[in-house]
């Protein structure tokens, strides 16, 4: 019998585990999921995985999604033009058109390359009278313009009308709530919470200041931030100021590893003062700021997981690697669509030596399509059933392979739910209980007592004739 209005509205996705269904996320079971998060939460070791769908509500581009017309849109916004030739080199390297753009630059990647290969210098692309014959200046130009508006695009939150509407006067609200949330849940005596990205912006910092919560990015220095990895063995610590004795641990700190580089980091060729040897720095620049430097950024193509094997890439894929391994393990991956075979492999190996290890994927569209999906929430007897149980259709996705695992470990939230600002709200929320307050909200606090205060002795020493 199907439910009735009010319960469709309240549903707002599926909760997975083992590849069965294990409840529908409605207002009135969501403790299932929240019950199931608390313990996720309370892991020794908490792995925290960010792909770009935690940041589709602020604009970020869906590179699954960019046809030729999006990625000519692309390239005008990021101030960029496209000529006839431009347009034509995208017809014939993606004639599918079919809005994937790691193929896009793929193609382009290939063809630029066997044009070096064949030492002519041109290629030709295409068949009988729609051939076309191309440069390699021509090749490496798009390549250029569609990477340059790509870093571009990646800059968040994007203009008004790409952000979510609920988003645009403060953006950051639901990761700030995402984080604040993981990080109050977790017992104090635990090792702190890491979360790897592969998104390029600069998100998760921004928030994490908003927040006040100290962190670790693997960065050392003040004015000239230099990339020192050993900092991620470092912690933060109360002391006594007099006598610099530890007091306690400091509330909130986490660890921040974004694998795929970042928009405001730069290579730089240096030579050492003593030994006279040269060696690759990565340093960090303020937001904006422009440099002559290269990019330390892995774009999304095929050679991306070779460029993981180069520094500094490889070095913190090996902290991933290094993390997942753990016992009493937990990874939460949010917005990650497992579209990277080199992180893929890291996660899925560790799945197999590591019976410690729990997976809990959150992801609203890549299990089921859109009518399936309506045809479970409207159905009263799906929970407990197998997500593939009557011949259900299902998408062929990694996610969805992993929806479907017979595996008590593995969980995924999708649906609606599995919106990164959906999910955010999700999540156990520990000030419902003690109302602990941000760093931030209390820092806020003092300023505003502070403020009132100094206006109260203003106000008393004016009466008595005395001016501030």
């Amino acid at each position: 019998m199907p439910m009735g209005m009010n319960e469709q509205e309240s549903v707002q996705g599926l909760f997975i585990v083992g590849g069965r269904i294990k409840s529908k996320v409605t207002l009135a079971d969501r403790h299932i999921l929240q019950d199931h998060l608390s313990n996720l939460l309370q892991v020794h070791n908490l792995v925290v995985l960010l792909g770009s769908g935690a940041s589709f509500h602020l604009g970020s581009p869906q590179t699954r999604n960019l046809n030729n017309e999006k990625v000519v849109e692309l390239i005008g916004n990021a101030g960029g033009s496209v000529n006839d030739a431009d347009r034509a080199l995208l017809k014939l390297v993606n004639p599918g058109d079919n809005g994937d753009l790691e193929r896009l630059l793929n193609a382009l990647q290939l063809a630029s390359a066997l044009t070096i290969h064949t030492q002519g210098g041109t290629v030709t692309l295409g068949e009988g009278a729609a051939a076309k014959t191309f440069n390699v200046d021509a090749l490496e130009a798009l390549r250029h313009k569609i990477g340059s508006a790509l870093v571009e695009a990646c800059k968040l939150p994007g203009k008004a009308d790409d952000v979510d509407e609920d988003y645009r006067t403060d953006p950051l609200r639901a990761h700030r709530t995402f984080i604040s949330r993981m990080v109050r849940s977790r017992r104090s005596n635990l090792p702190r919470p890491r979360i790897f990205t592969t998104n390029y912006d600069l998100v998760i910092e921004r928030a994490l200041d908003e927040l006040g919560y100290p962190y670790v990015d693997g960065f050392s220095g003040t004015v000239e931030r230099r990339l020192n990895l050993s900092f991620y063995g470092l912690d933060f610590h109360r002391i006594d100021t007099s006598t610099q004795k530890v007091i306690a641990r400091a509330d909130g700190a986490l660890y921040v590893h974004k694998i795929h580089g970042s928009l405001n980091w730069r290579a730089r060729t240096e030579r050492d003062r003593i030994t006279g040897v040269e060696s690759l720095e990565v340093h960090q620049v303020a937001d904006g700021t422009p440099s002559g430097d290269d990019r330390v950024l892995i774009y999304p193509t095929t050679a991306k997981e070779g460029d993981t094997l180069a520094f500094p890439y490889s070095d913190l894929m090996r902290q991933l690697g290094d993390s997942v391994q753990q016992d009493d393990t937990a990874i939460l991956a949010v917005g990650y669509g497992f579209a990277d075979p080199h992180i893929n492999r890291i996660l899925l190996r560790s799945l197999a030596v590591n019976p410690a290890l729990n997976v809990l994927v959150v992801d609203p569209f890549a299990v089921l399509e859109p009518s399936v999906m309506a045809e479970i929430l409207e159905s009263d007897d799906v929970v407990g059933k197998r997500l593939d149980a009557d011949d259900r259709k299902t998408k062929g996705t990694a996610v969805s392979a992993l929806a479907q695992a017979a595996d008590a470990r593995i969980a995924v939230l999708t649906g609606d739910a599995g919106k990164f600002t959906v999910f955010a709200d999700l999540m156990p929320d520990p000030s419902l209980g003690d109302a602990v307050a941000s760093p931030r909200t209390v820092s806020e606090l003092i300023e505003s007592l502070e403020l009132i205060g100094r206006k109260t002795t203003a106000k008393t020493l004016a009466e008595d004739g005395f001016s501030a």
